[in-house]
């Protein structure tokens, strides 16, 4: 029997629970990988919902500047919400991307949207700092910063990076560069790098000298807080930073760096105006056309492209002319006092905001107007400051006329004795160089004193044919009233108006020889219940005058002869067929002018008159094209030199597609024409003979407050307002339309008409007129021997009895001398 072997007991409980421990470590493991990818892949759900789309570059339609041009392509307006231009990465010069890089993203070539190791550098210096002390946001992420927000949380930094990935794989990095440097905000208004650049250094993006661009690239942390214009000293520190990071990145070496930081950029404080300096009435006229047409966004963010009528150099004539017409009439005025007056501690910063406006000056320009300072005064003469330039302004050469207004005087007699009467150290005054030849090279300069005038103005021109709005000046100066008086301010016109009734009268029965009994007249005015006692200008009668001498010499007694046959219901009824947009009071004063008008109105009626009644279509805009090229709107005409063949042609269809219509017959208005010119060749506005250019017009002035001139050529219709504005101030006596507003239409047309030829636009009468020799006294057929004019009249209404010869005696003779005893 063989011995039993004995039972061995083996342990196995430690082998046991290590695999144990084990194995739930594994499975925990395996749990802890799925529920956090769970969580990670919730999270990115989570996040990445409602994630806005990746523009792709064609797509991009940021907000942008709306822009308007003259006909000729120069700018005259801009408008937006983000100023902002977008130009492509060829335009930017080397040293300003490299900027950007070497302060915002060193790598950014090498990372694919989210620089990871940035990031854990970043939030390590955060931790042991306690507090937000670096970021890490790429050039990409910043870029999508705009479009996820902007507010401090996780959550935006969680998405952001989600969409900096995925516009890595979309985009290339040229692209990415594009778009970044186009959005991203600037400061001081300025979305993108051109932006920036016009705003703070007036410069193209491609202009940019490393200095400048360096400064532009230290900008994105802070731009709201420390940019040039409010922390100049910040943002040099930033711009000491950024080229020291380009050193650092081997973009350049160390003395260049130096040699930029040394260069210090000159900063413009004040952001560019929306509009140009060339033409704000007319840019704001079209602007609100745009705005109420297309909406306010379309305006300020579609980047529209408006080219207008106005012509550039009419522009700059018609601003001159109104300007120095003010200043000559408040010069007549007398002086209102300075524009304003400085304590002694005001004056240097004064001084110093002069210098950096005006670049020293170091010269004087001709012609321009400065704002200096009163440094001294004495009885003879005073000295002037303009930023760094000094100057003399004597009594007798530039001021003898700043006698101290008086609201009271009818007029502003005699001269300034003394200058200390008008001016003290501190005022702050408008001055100009003395434009007398023996001054010219003067040194320290002469100057000549001015003021804002107490009186407005405005002025507007049209192509009588196109009916193109060639230039528009709605007062003396935009930036101290945009009120637009050439379309907002309805003003007694005086006898502007009387042509509106004239030619109703020659449309029915009227000729130019008609005669009109000119004796004194009484009217009772129902409405305000008293007698009225019109008189002719001066208060001389002539008995009886013929319809086209009553005209011409704007005497008030046949003109209320005139309404008086045609009846003011009839005459109201007339003007708003003429185009007369505001209420007219239909009593017999209405020819005189007693209801008011829009100078716009009057200029648009001597078009027409200039025309041959045809009605004037006006256009303030020759085209709208969006931000790709494509046309919203169009009226270029046929001739407009500065077109393309295809928009002239589509001109040339267009106007013979759109005839305008006839609002006075055209034998009619050729009689108007021929009246209208006998006013410039005899009568009141005779001064405007001085353009040497055929040209036909009508002075007006009212009793006290409005002064008038409306006349043509072939070619421009130009009409003239000067007054005041709440009837405060009166003209004054001898200030009448053909002394105050026919020298500003003279200065304006022979600027806008130098080098262009007229013809005579009576030469040619429409069919039907047939001109005939008349008596200038009686108005009948003139014998030989008579004083004579060659007058035109409709077919059948030309005077058929011939008058006496000039020294004969008959019964007729007999019968008036009778009747007067």
């Amino acid at each position: 029997m063989s011995a039993r072997r004995p039972i061995r007991i083996v342990n196995r409980r430690k082998g046991g629970i290590v695999r144990g421990v084990f194995r739930g470590l594994f499975l925990l493991g395996l749990a802890a990988v799925l529920i956090g990818g769970g969580v990670a892949v919730g999270a990115y759900v989570h996040f990445s919902r409602d994630l806005p789309r990746i523009l792709a570059v064609d797509d991009y339609r940021p907000p942008t500047v709306s822009r308007f041009y003259a006909d000729d392509g120069r700018l005259i307006g801009e408008f937006t919400i983000e100023r902002r231009v977008l130009v492509p990465l060829q335009r930017m010069p080397r040293h300003l991307i490299e900027a950007f890089l070497a302060a915002e993203d060193k790598r950014f070539f090498a990372h694919d949207g989210v620089d990871y190791r940035a990031t854990i550098r970043a939030m390590l210096a955060n931790v042991l700092a306690g507090r937000t002390v670096q970021g890490a946001s790429t050039i990409t992420q910043q870029l999508c910063k705009t479009l996820v927000g902007r507010e401090r949380s996780y959550d935006r930094k969680a998405r952001e990076a989600i969409l900096a990935r995925r516009t890595e794989h979309r985009l290339d990095k040229l692209e990415i560069l594009y778009l970044y440097l186009n959005q991203i905000y600037l400061g001081h208004g300025a979305y993108g790098v051109q932006a920036a650049a016009r705003n703070y250094f007036r410069k193209d993006v491609g202009e940019l000298t490393l200095s400048e661009s360096a400064m532009l690239a230290g900008l994105p942390p802070q731009p709201g807080r420390l940019n040039p214009v409010l922390d100049f000293a910040g943002s040099r520190e930033r711009q000491r930073y950024v080229l020291d990071r380009m050193v650092a990145e081997g973009f350049i070496d160390g003395a260049t760096a130096e040699q930029a930081h040394a260069e210090v950029p000159q900063i413009f404080g004040e952001l560019p105006s929306v509009f140009d300096e060339r033409a704000p009435y007319f840019a704001e006229h079209v602007r609100k056309h745009v705005q109420e047409t297309y909406g306010y966004d379309a305006l300020n963010t579609a980047g529209l492209r408006v080219f207008t009528t106005v012509d550039a150099d009419q522009q700059r004539a018609a601003q001159q002319a109104l300007q120095r017409g003010l200043h000559a009439m408040g010069e007549r005025q007398g002086y209102v006092g300075p524009v304003e007056r400085l304590d002694e501690s005001e004056v240097a910063g004064f001084l110093e905001a002069a210098t950096a406006l005006y670049d020293g000056p170091t010269a004087l320009e001709a012609d321009r107007w400065y704002h200096g300072v009163v440094t001294a005064a004495a009885k003879s003469e005073a000295t002037v400051k303009i930023g760094a330039l000094e100057g003399r302004l004597p009594l007798r050469a530039g001021m003898g006329w700043a006698r101290p207004f008086d609201e009271e005087a009818e007029t502003n007699a005699g001269r300034l004795g003394d200058v200390t009467d008008a001016l003290a150290p501190g005022d702050v005054v408008l001055v100009r160089l003395n434009r007398g030849k023996r001054f010219a090279d003067a040194d320290p300069p002469v100057l000549a004193l001015g003021q804002e005038p107490p009186v407005q103005g405005a002025i507007v021109s049209v192509e009588a044919r196109s009916g193109h709005v060639t230039a528009m000046v709605g007062g003396f100066d935009f930036d101290q009233s945009e009120y637009n008086r050439a379309f907002q301010g309805c003003r007694q016109p005086g006898s502007i108006f009387k042509p509106v009734v004239y030619s109703l009268a020659l449309d029915r029965d009227y000729t130019l020889a008609t005669p009109i009994d000119d004796t004194p007249i009484a009217v009772y005015d129902q409405k305000e219940r008293y007698i009225w006692k019109p008189k002719n200008f001066g208060g001389r009668y002539k008995g009886t005058v013929l319809l086209r001498d009553a005209l011409i010499r704007s005497m008030n007694i046949p003109a209320i002869r005139v309404i008086r046959h045609v009846g003011p219901e009839r005459a109201a009824e007339w003007a708003g067929r003429l185009g007369i947009t505001t209420p007219m009071f239909p009593d017999q004063s209405l020819v005189l002018g007693s209801s008011c008008v829009y100078p716009w109105d009057m200029v648009r009626l001597y078009a027409m008159f200039a025309e041959r009644g045809r009605a004037l279509r006006p256009a303030f805009i020759k085209r709208i094209e969006d931000r790709d090229g494509r046309i919203l709107e169009d009226r270029t005409r046929f001739t407009d030199p500065h077109a393309s063949l295809d928009a002239r042609l589509d001109g040339m269809l267009r106007a013979f597609a759109e005839p305008r219509p006839y609002l006075l017959s055209p034998s009619t208005a050729y009689l108007m024409q021929t009246a209208l010119r006998d006013v410039v060749q005899a009568g009141t506005a005779v001064k405007a003979r001085a353009l040497d250019k055929p040209a036909g017009g009508k002075t007006g002035t009212t009793d006290a407050y409005d002064a008038w001139f409306v006349g043509f050529t072939e070619a421009l219709a130009t009409g003239v307002w000067i007054g005041s504005d709440l009837n405060k101030r009166r003209l004054g006596r001898g200030e009448t339309g053909g002394k105050v507003a026919l020298p500003v239409w003279l200065r304006f047309m022979k600027s806008a008409l130098d080098g262009v030829p007229q013809t005579d636009f009576t030469d040619a009468p429409p069919r039907g007129i047939a001109r005939h020799r008349i008596d200038a006294e009686t108005g009948l057929l003139a014998p030989p021997g008579n004083r004579a004019l060659n007058l035109p009249f409709k077919s059948g209404t030309q005077p058929t009895e011939a008058a006496r010869e000039a020294g004969s005696f008959d019964n007729r003779d007999l019968d008036l001398v009778e009747g007067r005893f």
